[in-house]
């Protein structure tokens, strides 16, 4: 009885959550959004020796999405990411990591992803495949991304999108193999951001 309640109750929170999205959308809304960094995370965890799980994130991101919430369909992203911002909260460890042997941040400083397909499975759920570089190697990767709340923000009035995208990357199918038999390869990443929306810069004209 318990289940069945708890899923009628998650079935209506997305159906009003839906409904939201879509009454928000009748709104004037921008297509072109950015990622606000000052609300955006990158993270990750691997185990270390089945003792404990690291954590850490990347601290300088950028990134464009093309989104028309009339036209979901269309939607593509671009994500870039300083490797040189990484944080484990240990600076020993992240200079460690930016070495040859891991991130190897003087020859990669960046990695980045561009989505090649975006399929949403509902209003606020989509599978967004498309090719990651990480150390000169270029890769597929999917994500799975949540539309937390598409809104105007109380402090700014300007519209908001709020999303989480979460994945894995197995760092050794892009040559990162250092410390594997005791650290995991495979590492599970999650994006926690804002999107605002991408402001045109116009170059002043010299006289």
């Amino acid at each position: 009885m318990i289940n069945v309640v708890m899923k009628n109750t998650a079935k209506a929170l997305l159906v009003s959550s839906a409904l939201a999205i879509t009454t928000f959308a009748s709104a004037a809304l921008p297509s072109q959004w950015q990622l606000d960094p000052s609300h955006t995370r990158v993270g990750f965890s691997v185990d270390h020796m089945g003792f404990s799980t690291t954590m850490g994130h990347f601290s300088d991101v950028k990134g464009t999405v093309n989104y028309d919430v009339k036209a979901p369909s269309k939607t593509n992203m671009n994500f870039t990411i300083a490797t040189d911002s990484i944080d484990t909260n240990w600076d020993a460890r992240d200079e460690h990591l930016k070495k040859e042997e891991f991130f190897n941040v003087a020859k990669y400083p960046t990695m980045t992803f561009k989505s090649t397909q975006v399929t949403f499975v509902n209003p606020q759920q989509a599978k967004v495949t498309g090719n990651f570089t990480m150390l000169g190697q270029t890769k597929p990767m999917t994500l799975d991304v949540t539309l937390n709340k598409i809104a105007n923000s109380p402090l700014t009035k300007e519209p908001v999108i709020g999303f989480r995208a979460t994945g894995n990357i197995d760092r050794a199918a892009y040559g990162m193999t250092a410390y594997a038999d005791g650290i995991t390869t495979n590492v599970p990443i999650q994006i926690d951001g804002e999107l605002v929306e991408k402001k045109v810069t116009t170059k002043k004209k010299v006289n």
